[in-house]
Protein backbone atom coordinates (compact mmCIF):
# COMPACT_ATOMS: atom_id res chain seq x y z
CA UNK A 1 0.00 0.00 0.00
CA UNK A 2 1.16 3.27 -0.54
CA UNK A 3 2.07 5.87 2.07
CA UNK A 4 -0.72 8.33 2.21
CA UNK A 5 1.68 11.07 3.33
CA UNK A 6 3.26 11.54 -0.26
CA UNK A 7 1.82 11.35 -3.75
CA UNK A 8 2.31 9.32 -6.18
CA UNK A 9 4.86 10.61 -9.02
CA UNK A 10 1.87 10.60 -11.34
CA UNK A 11 -0.22 12.34 -8.64
CA UNK A 12 2.63 15.08 -8.18
CA UNK A 13 3.10 15.51 -11.85
CA UNK A 14 -0.54 16.34 -12.16
CA UNK A 15 -0.34 19.01 -8.87
CA UNK A 16 2.62 20.46 -10.77
CA UNK A 17 0.85 21.02 -13.83
CA UNK A 18 -2.29 22.72 -12.42
CA UNK A 19 -0.18 25.24 -10.29
CA UNK A 20 1.95 26.10 -12.79
CA UNK A 21 -0.49 26.15 -15.60
CA UNK A 22 -2.25 29.62 -16.63
CA UNK A 23 -5.64 30.20 -17.06
CA UNK A 24 -6.76 31.49 -19.94
CA UNK A 25 -6.30 35.38 -20.47
CA UNK A 26 -3.59 35.22 -16.99
CA UNK A 27 -0.13 35.69 -19.61
CA UNK A 28 -1.68 38.59 -21.38
CA UNK A 29 -2.72 40.06 -18.18
CA UNK A 30 0.56 39.41 -16.57
CA UNK A 31 2.07 41.10 -19.81
CA UNK A 32 0.33 44.25 -19.40
CA UNK A 33 1.09 44.43 -15.78
CA UNK A 34 4.38 44.20 -16.44
CA UNK A 35 4.06 47.12 -19.16
CA UNK A 36 2.34 49.01 -17.04
CA UNK A 37 4.52 49.69 -14.52
CA UNK A 38 8.42 49.72 -16.99
CA UNK A 39 6.60 52.90 -18.39
CA UNK A 40 6.11 54.46 -14.94
CA UNK A 41 9.68 53.37 -13.68
CA UNK A 42 11.39 54.18 -17.18
CA UNK A 43 9.60 57.63 -17.10
CA UNK A 44 10.33 58.67 -13.22
CA UNK A 45 13.26 56.39 -12.35
CA UNK A 46 15.33 56.69 -16.30
CA UNK A 47 15.51 53.43 -18.82
CA UNK A 48 19.01 52.82 -17.35
CA UNK A 49 18.44 53.26 -13.55
CA UNK A 50 15.85 51.01 -13.67
CA UNK A 51 16.07 47.10 -13.21
CA UNK A 52 14.67 43.89 -13.82
CA UNK A 53 13.95 43.27 -10.31
CA UNK A 54 12.89 47.04 -9.65
CA UNK A 55 10.30 46.36 -12.16
CA UNK A 56 9.29 42.65 -11.27
CA UNK A 57 9.18 44.01 -7.57
CA UNK A 58 6.57 46.79 -9.05
CA UNK A 59 4.40 43.67 -10.21
CA UNK A 60 4.90 41.46 -7.23
CA UNK A 61 6.52 38.85 -9.40
CA UNK A 62 9.86 37.44 -9.29
CA UNK A 63 12.45 38.66 -11.73
CA UNK A 64 12.58 34.79 -13.29
CA UNK A 65 8.99 34.88 -13.32
CA UNK A 66 9.59 38.31 -15.47
CA UNK A 67 11.53 36.12 -17.45
CA UNK A 68 9.00 34.53 -18.90
CA UNK A 69 7.72 37.18 -20.70
CA UNK A 70 10.35 39.47 -21.92
CA UNK A 71 14.06 38.37 -22.19
CA UNK A 72 15.43 41.89 -21.15
CA UNK A 73 15.00 45.63 -20.40
CA UNK A 74 15.48 46.48 -23.79
CA UNK A 75 12.62 43.62 -25.00
CA UNK A 76 10.01 45.63 -22.48
CA UNK A 77 10.79 48.88 -24.01
CA UNK A 78 10.75 48.09 -27.86
CA UNK A 79 7.11 46.66 -26.98
CA UNK A 80 6.24 49.99 -25.58
CA UNK A 81 7.59 51.81 -28.42
CA UNK A 82 5.73 49.40 -30.47
CA UNK A 83 2.17 49.26 -29.14
CA UNK A 84 2.86 53.16 -29.23
CA UNK A 85 3.08 53.69 -32.73
CA UNK A 86 0.43 51.10 -33.60
CA UNK A 87 -1.75 52.73 -32.01
CA UNK A 88 -0.97 56.01 -33.62
CA UNK A 89 -1.34 54.57 -36.78
CA UNK A 90 -4.25 53.00 -36.40
CA UNK A 91 -5.76 56.08 -35.58
CA UNK A 92 -4.47 57.85 -38.64
CA UNK A 93 -5.59 55.37 -40.86
CA UNK A 94 -9.27 55.75 -38.97
CA UNK A 95 -8.86 59.50 -40.29
CA UNK A 96 -8.13 59.06 -43.45
CA UNK A 97 -10.59 56.66 -43.79
CA UNK A 98 -13.61 57.92 -42.48
CA UNK A 99 -12.64 62.07 -43.52
CA UNK A 100 -13.42 62.60 -47.29
CA UNK A 101 -12.59 66.25 -47.08
CA UNK A 102 -8.53 66.68 -47.18
CA UNK A 103 -8.11 69.34 -45.14
CA UNK A 104 -10.90 68.25 -42.40
CA UNK A 105 -8.63 64.75 -42.73
CA UNK A 106 -5.68 66.73 -41.88
CA UNK A 107 -7.37 68.82 -39.27
CA UNK A 108 -8.58 65.20 -37.62
CA UNK A 109 -4.93 64.24 -37.92
CA UNK A 110 -3.52 66.97 -36.15
CA UNK A 111 -6.16 67.06 -32.85
CA UNK A 112 -5.79 63.55 -32.81
CA UNK A 113 -2.08 63.47 -32.64
CA UNK A 114 -1.65 65.82 -30.03
CA UNK A 115 -5.14 64.08 -27.85
CA UNK A 116 -3.01 60.68 -28.36
CA UNK A 117 0.21 62.22 -26.66
CA UNK A 118 -1.95 63.73 -24.13
CA UNK A 119 -4.02 60.92 -23.26
CA UNK A 120 -0.84 58.42 -23.49
CA UNK A 121 2.14 60.49 -21.57
CA UNK A 122 4.11 57.98 -20.46
CA UNK A 123 4.21 56.27 -23.35
CA UNK A 124 4.41 59.82 -25.75
CA UNK A 125 7.56 60.42 -24.03
CA UNK A 126 9.31 57.11 -23.83
CA UNK A 127 8.90 57.10 -27.85
CA UNK A 128 9.08 60.36 -29.14
CA UNK A 129 11.00 62.13 -26.22
CA UNK A 130 13.40 60.16 -23.95
CA UNK A 131 16.87 59.14 -25.96
CA UNK A 132 17.65 55.55 -25.67
CA UNK A 133 21.22 54.58 -25.49
CA UNK A 134 22.77 54.10 -29.03
CA UNK A 135 24.23 50.42 -28.14
CA UNK A 136 19.96 49.61 -28.34
CA UNK A 137 20.08 49.10 -32.24
CA UNK A 138 17.24 46.26 -32.03
CA UNK A 139 14.56 48.90 -30.16
CA UNK A 140 15.97 51.96 -32.50
CA UNK A 141 15.72 49.54 -35.62
CA UNK A 142 11.94 48.43 -34.61
CA UNK A 143 11.20 52.26 -33.35
CA UNK A 144 12.82 53.23 -37.17
CA UNK A 145 10.25 50.70 -38.84
CA UNK A 146 6.89 51.41 -36.94
CA UNK A 147 7.95 54.88 -36.56
CA UNK A 148 8.00 55.55 -40.50
CA UNK A 149 4.93 53.78 -40.90
CA UNK A 150 3.39 56.16 -38.70
CA UNK A 151 4.93 59.24 -40.74
CA UNK A 152 3.70 57.71 -43.72
CA UNK A 153 0.32 57.38 -42.60
CA UNK A 154 0.41 61.65 -41.14
CA UNK A 155 2.15 62.03 -44.87
CA UNK A 156 -0.28 60.66 -46.66
CA UNK A 157 -3.23 62.99 -45.12
CA UNK A 158 -1.03 66.25 -45.83
CA UNK A 159 -0.06 64.94 -49.94
CA UNK A 160 -4.19 64.55 -50.06
CA UNK A 161 -4.21 68.28 -49.26
CA UNK A 162 -1.48 69.08 -50.92
CA UNK A 163 -2.87 67.06 -54.29
CA UNK A 164 -6.73 69.08 -53.68
CA UNK A 165 -4.97 72.06 -54.35
CA UNK A 166 -6.12 73.62 -51.49
CA UNK A 167 -2.96 74.77 -50.28
CA UNK A 168 -0.85 77.02 -51.86
CA UNK A 169 2.44 74.53 -50.88
CA UNK A 170 3.64 71.90 -53.20
CA UNK A 171 6.45 69.93 -50.58
CA UNK A 172 4.28 67.89 -49.23
CA UNK A 173 7.53 66.22 -47.54
CA UNK A 174 8.47 69.16 -45.68
CA UNK A 175 5.11 70.53 -45.12
CA UNK A 176 4.68 66.94 -43.22
CA UNK A 177 7.59 67.82 -41.05
CA UNK A 178 6.74 71.26 -40.29
CA UNK A 179 3.04 70.04 -39.63
CA UNK A 180 4.49 67.42 -37.30
CA UNK A 181 6.77 69.43 -35.34
CA UNK A 182 4.32 72.32 -34.45
CA UNK A 183 2.25 69.30 -33.03
CA UNK A 184 4.94 67.57 -31.33
CA UNK A 185 5.85 70.85 -29.47
CA UNK A 186 2.64 71.76 -28.26
CA UNK A 187 2.43 67.67 -26.46
CA UNK A 188 6.19 68.15 -25.43
CA UNK A 189 5.47 71.59 -23.89
CA UNK A 190 2.23 70.35 -22.16
CA UNK A 191 3.59 67.08 -20.36
CA UNK A 192 6.91 68.42 -19.78
CA UNK A 193 6.92 69.78 -15.66
CA UNK A 194 8.21 73.10 -16.69
CA UNK A 195 6.08 73.75 -19.96
CA UNK A 196 2.78 75.81 -20.42
CA UNK A 197 -0.37 75.22 -18.28
CA UNK A 198 -4.06 75.74 -19.72
CA UNK A 199 -7.43 76.35 -17.69
CA UNK A 200 -8.83 75.04 -20.70
CA UNK A 201 -7.13 72.19 -22.59
CA UNK A 202 -9.48 71.77 -25.04
CA UNK A 203 -9.82 75.54 -26.16
CA UNK A 204 -5.87 75.32 -26.64
CA UNK A 205 -6.01 72.00 -28.57
CA UNK A 206 -8.36 73.48 -31.13
CA UNK A 207 -6.65 76.76 -31.43
CA UNK A 208 -3.37 75.13 -32.51
CA UNK A 209 -4.87 73.03 -34.97
CA UNK A 210 -6.85 75.82 -36.33
CA UNK A 211 -3.74 77.91 -36.17
CA UNK A 212 -1.79 75.32 -38.34
CA UNK A 213 -4.16 74.72 -40.90
CA UNK A 214 -4.53 78.01 -41.51
CA UNK A 215 -1.21 78.41 -42.50
CA UNK A 216 -1.57 75.83 -44.81
CA UNK A 217 -5.41 76.68 -46.66
CA UNK A 218 -5.50 78.92 -49.10
CA UNK A 219 -6.66 82.44 -47.68
CA UNK A 220 -5.93 81.24 -44.63
CA UNK A 221 -4.78 84.52 -42.30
Amino acid sequence: MQNARYPSSRMKNQVHTSRSRKRKGEGEQSRQEILAAAKTLFVEEGYDATTIRRIAAQVGISSTALYVYFRDKDAILREICNETFSALIEKLDAVRRDCSDPLQALEEALGGYIRFGLNHPNEYELTFIAQPRKDRKEVESDAEELGMQAFRGFYECVNAVVQSGVTYESDADRLTKQLWAGAHGLVVLLLSPCGIDSDDLNSLVSGHVAMLIRGVAKGGS
